[in-house]
Order: structure tokens, then C-alpha cells, then sequence
């Protein structure tokens, strides 16, 4: 094994160096981005302005072979050996770039054309029907703070992840990596193609062009795990890197595996990653798009299990393969011990689709139930902006998917019969022993919507659940008359089936993206439990400011507001402790986080009486 590190005098390759904007206000309803003024004379060429990729950089003579894979239900094996890289030695350790400021490209406009069928199948009629929000609050208002994330890159959208450690919360976005301390102080941040200072995955062979990263902290195994893509001429990749411990700064033992597959004498490169953990491993599914050859131009979903044993301390990763049929996967993040990672996927239009993946590590087969949801569409309606313009929340594809307490919860952007609007929607499913027990039968708990008010269209659902099962949804909601807003909504097991209560903002924001035209709003946002406190929800998601889209991390409580004295209910108790607190600063008391405990509070507690 060896091991190699990245040193100081490594060169920098990028378009544009400035002060990066490191004291931006932390706010609670948003943060200030105020417009600063430009000389267009001094706006960057983009990196990929002719829209061509170019090459990796790696000797064709040295690059591997196709993986051979013989079809659907087909699958092999690989290994990738270790490059070992101090994120210490990285000089500055946050990179000076400010906000991009020129010309924005979406990662997919400059991959080979790709594309797949679409059509919605039309599913068994049912009578499942879906909740909404209440008005009873369930986010401790108190309790949320934000900081921001990573600001305007030269790629469009971000699409942000977030893994979450005992003392730190790493983000990934399209093309860049950061960490932080959790009160929001920045501690890395660097490009992750060669293009940084150098790259964060450079060392370990990526080129000019990653795309697609995801990132989670593994709470089983307490290690931050990132994946990006990329694709070359000939070359197709799924780059991982693992922490060798949970403090991101320091070593980081990184792999590039081959992702270019043969299917039948017809070659695939690899797009779209899901990205989630059990106990036996790292999942990750890809859409399959042809690279040469006559076959298909799509192919399914590679779905590439990690054991995570070599990885640990740096030694040989080793993978299995297995091709499963349709597309958009996501896979689970499961912090239970004694749970599987369940892939989840959109099905016809009255059901959602889970695979258990048997056996992962060593010869792989699929199981695919299907369950029964209220019907949707994909995205009918886009939602409007007051520009004019609208986003583009793409389709019903499922977004983010986590299993607590023996049930999967998911969510995604859909359109129902009875309203055109983007609407975010989720579910809960009671696997019910399945895969355990051959007779168990995963069936639908509860399903529930996001609808606001009569003129706001909801998008890209982020949901996390804790451990007595308290869940959030983050997502974006927007109108004609609302700005895209990022927002969160919570529940507590006993409220009616369905329901989510009043939601909270967590920052808004303060432009536009284009006037008249349809802009990429992005593929997904995240949400995720503390490790350390199983009742400290973290989220990220995308606003928008005069400089371009910026990432809003933001960590909160649920609760039943009200409840006081922690007894489970909100009654006389409860009233009488706030009234005698009446106008003192008691945070127990102080339900709306004012400083003051007042009318507010107690129209609160009313709120939520029983």
C-alpha cells in the first residue's frame, strides 16, 4: 500500500482569486446578501464555456478495462487501491473565491447526450389519500439557527448534501467541498476537480470535471464518506473518499473506482448517484447511459456496494456490482443497527418501488415489492417566481429516503389529479419484518403534502427522523408572490396521520433567478439527524441572491411546543408554569425564542392545548 500526500507547493489552477465573503450574518428569517457592484470587464470566462470536457489527464494505455456485467440481475467485482492525503496541508485551507459571478453551466448540458423514457405508467386505482399542514407548530422556533454554506460556484444547481459529526457538518455541492464547526465557523473549503488549490479529489486522479457529489457521516462507523462522478472520453468514475476518523480535518483516504460498464458488448458510463449506508455497507445507484456501442442509450441502474472494511484504515476497497432494472434510485441511510438499506424508486402512478438488495458483498440479487400510494404525476405545473421566471423542480423521481424504527420514510416532487401545482410530498412505510420475514408486506403508514396556502407551489422534500420518531421536512415553496423560500415543517407521532404542522422559514431569498425563463431550481436538498443528539435535526437547501444561488445550513428542534414540564401533554401544567414566568426571560417558557415570554408564547401554548 501506498501512500501519498498532497504537498504545500502544489499549483493553482483556476479562473478567478479573490477575498472569499467569510463574515456573512447569520439571521433567523435569512441572511443579508446584498448586490455588490461588478465591472463586467472583470466577469470570468467559464472553465467549460465551449462546453467540451477535456481530457482526465491519465494515460490511455493505463486506463482499465469495461466492468463485464452480462445484463439485468448480472454482477461483478472490483477493488481500487488507496491515495492517502493530509486535508491539513491544503494551503489557504478555505480557498479565497468569492461568489462566481460569470456565466453558470449545469454539469448535464456538457455530459454525451443522455436520456431515458419517462412515460408514467398508470397504476391501480386506490383510495389513498394524502394530509397538510396544520397550524399547530412543531419547530421549536427558539431553538433554529442557520449559517451559510457554500455561495454561487461556476455550476448550476448546487444540489447540496450534508453529513453531520459530532463536532462538525460538511457539505458538498456542485463542484465544491466545505466543513464547518457546528456554530458556523468556515474550516475547509476547496474545489473538488483539479481546478482547487489542489483539487479536494485531484491527488487521487480526478481531472477537470467532477459532478453529482454526495457526502453523509456514517454514525455506525463514525467516519465522513464523499462521492463524486466523472466522466472522460473512455473513462467513467465513482471517486470515494472516507475520513479516518470523525473530524474531517486531517487524513483522508481516498479511491477512484472504474464505472465504465460493459453490458453485451455495448459500453455505459454512470449519472445520477443515490448514496446511502447500513450496517453491511456504502450503496451507491446510477443511472446507466450508453457510452459506444449499438445497444440501448439506457441501460438501468448500477448499483455499487462498498465494504467498508478496507476503507476504514486504508487499505484495499473492495465493490460488488449489480445491475438492476429501471432508473432514479435513491438508497437509504439507515442509522439503526439490525436494518437494511432499502433502494427506493418511483413506480407507476400509484405506487413506489422497494428493492433489498441481498447478499451485497457477495453474490447480489434485487427483491422488489411494490406499495401502494395515493396517485401522482411527475411535476405538471412548475412553480412561478415574481419575475415571471419558474423553477424547474425536474421530475417525480424519489429524493432522499431514511429508515428509523422499522419504517421507511421518503419523499419527492409530484402533481395529483386534483391540482397541477409542484407539490412536496412524503411518506412513511411499515416494513412490516420485510425483508426479514419472507410473509412481511411493506404497506403505507401515512402519506402527506405541503400545501401552504392556495398559490404556492412546494418542491424537493428533504425529511429526517429521529430515533422516537419525531420528523422534519425541508423543502422550497414559491410563488408569483413569494420568493423561493427555504422552509421547514415537523411532526410528532401523535398527530393525525399525514400531517406535518405550521412550518418555519428558514431563510428566503432576496432575488430572482432569471426573468421569463425556466430555471434549474436543482436535483435535491438534504436533511439529517445529529449523531451526538438524536433530537438535533440538521438540513441545507438552495436560495437565491443578486450573486447568484447560495446553500443555507440550518439545525433545529421538534417538539410539542407547549409541553413545558416534558409530561407529554399541554395542559394547566403547562399554563400555569408559563404564566408565572410571565414577562422573565425563561427559555422553557419562551416558546417563540423572543427572549421575552408574553402573549406570543401563550397564544402558542393555546395552540397546541390538549
Amino acid at each position: 500500500m501506498s501512500y501519498h500526500f498532497i504537498m504545500t507547493s502544489s499549483p493553482i489552477h483556476r479562473a478567478v482569486s479573490a477575498s472569499l465573503l467569510l463574515a456573512l450574518p447569520m439571521l433567523f428569517f435569512g441572511c443579508d446578501t446584498s448586490k455588490h457592484q461588478t465591472d463586467s470587464a472583470l466577469v470570468p470566462a467559464h472553465p467549460f464555456a465551449d462546453r467540451t470536457i477535456p481530457p482526465s489527464g491519465m494515460d490511455p494505455a493505463q486506463l482499465p478495462p469495461p466492468i463485464k456485467i452480462s445484463g439485468i440481475g448480472g454482477s461483478a467485482r472490483g477493488t481500487a487501491q488507496p491515495v492517502v492525503i493530509d486535508s491539513r496541508r491544503f494551503v489557504p485551507q478555505v480557498a479565497e473565491r468569492p461568489p462566481w459571478i460569470g456565466e453558470q453551466i449545469r454539469p448535464g448540458s456538457i455530459l454525451p447526450a443522455h436520456s431515458r423514457n419517462k412515460t408514467l405508467i398508470n397504476g391501480a386505482p386506490n383510495n389513498l389519500s394524502s394530509g397538510t399542514l396544520t397550524d399547530r407548530p412543531r419547530v421549536g422556533a427558539g431553538t433554529v439557527a442557520c449559517f451559510p454554506g457554500i455561495t454561487s460556484t461556476p455550476w448550476t444547481p448546487p444540489d447540496p448534501t450534508i453529513g453531520v459529526g459530532p463536532n462538525h457538518v460538511l457539505e458538498t455541492v456542485n463542484m465544491e467541498i466545505a466543513w464547518y464547526l457546528k456554530d458556523g465557523t468556515p474550516q475547509f473549503q476547496q474545489r473538488l476537480d483539479s481546478s482547487g488549490e489542489p483539487g479536494f479529489l485531484e491527488e487521487v486522479g480526478a481531472g477537470g470535471f467532477t459532478f453529482d457529489p454526495k457526502c453523509f457521516f456514517d454514525p455506525l462507523r463514525e467516519r465522513y464518506v464523499v462521492l463524486a462522478l466523472e466522466r472522460y472520453d473512455d473513462e467513467s468514475w465513482l471517486t470515494l473518499a472516507v475520513s479516518d476518523d470523525d473530524d474531517p480535518n486531517g487524513i483522508w483516504y481516498k479511491y477512484r473506482t472504474n464505472s465504465l460498464v460493459d453490458i453485451d458488448g455495448t459500453t455505459y458510463w454512470v449519472d445520477y448517484p443515490g448514496f446511502g449506508y447500513d450496517e453491511t455497507g456504502w450503496y451507491t445507484t446510477n443511472n446507466l447511459f450508453r457510452d459506444v456501442g449499438d445497444g440501448p442509450g439506457f441501460a438501468g441502474t448500477l448499483l455499487r456496494t462498498f465494504d467498508p472494511a478496507g476503507a476504514l484504515v486504508g487499505e484495499t476497497l473492495d465493490f460488488t456490482d449489480l445491475l438492476i432494472p429501471s432508473a432514479s434510485h435513491q438508497v437509504a441511510q439507515v442509522p439503526d443497527f439490525d436494518a437494511p438499506a432499502i433502494v427506493v424508486r418511483s413506480g407507476d402512478s400509484t405506487s413506489i418501488e422497494l428493492l433489498y438488495i441481498n447478499d451485497p458483498l457477495g453474490t447480489p440479487s434485487a427483491l422488489t415489492k411494490a406499495v401502494s400510494v395515493p396517485e401522482y404525476s411527475s411535476a405538471n405545473d412548475r412553480p412561478p417566481t415574481p419575475s415571471g421566471g419558474e423553477l424547474n423542480p425536474i421530475d417525480r423521481r424519489i429524493l432522499n429516503v431514511i429508515v428509523r424504527n422499522g419504517s421507511l420514510w421518503a419523499g419527492h416532487s409530484v402533481s395529483t389529479p386534483e391540482d397541477a401545482r409542484t407539490v412536496a410530498r412524503w411518506y412513511e412505510i411499515d416494513l412490516d419484518k420485510w425483508p426479514s420475514d419472507q410473509f412481511g408486506k411493506p404497506v403505507l403508514v401515512q402519506a402527506g403534502e405541503i400545501r401552504p396556502n392556495e398559490l404556492a407551489h412546494t418542491c424537493f422534500p428533504a425529511i429526517a427522523v429521529s430515533g422516537s420518531g419525531n420528523a422534519a421536512v425541508v423543502y422550497t415553496s414559491s410563488s408569483q408572490f413569494e420568493l423561493p423560500t427555504l422552509k421547514v415543517a415537523g411532526r410528532v407521532p401523535d398527530d393525525p396521520a399525514g400531517t406535518l404542522g405550521a412550518s418555519v422559514v428558514l431563510a428566503t431569498s432576496n432575488a430572482v433567478p432569471e426573468s421569463g425563463t425556466t430555471y434549474r431550481w436543482g436535483d435535491y436538498f438534504d436533511a439529517t439527524m445529529d449523531p451526538e443528539d438524536d433530537g438535533l435535526y440538521w438540513t441545507v437547501g438552495e436560495i437565491y441572491t443578486p450573486e447568484g444561488w447560495r446553500t443555507e445550513i440550518g439545525s433545529f428542534r421538534i417538539e410539542l411546543i407547549g409541553d413545558i414540564n416534558g409530561d407529554g401533554e399541554v395542559n394547566g401544567a403547562d399554563l400555569a408554569t408559563l404564566l408565572a414566568n410571565w414577562l422573565s426571560d425563561n427559555p422553557d417558557c419562551d416558546l417563540d425564542g423572543s427572549g421575552t415570554v408574553n402573549g406570543a408564547d401563550l397564544a402558542t401554548l393555546l395552540a397546541n392545548w390538549g
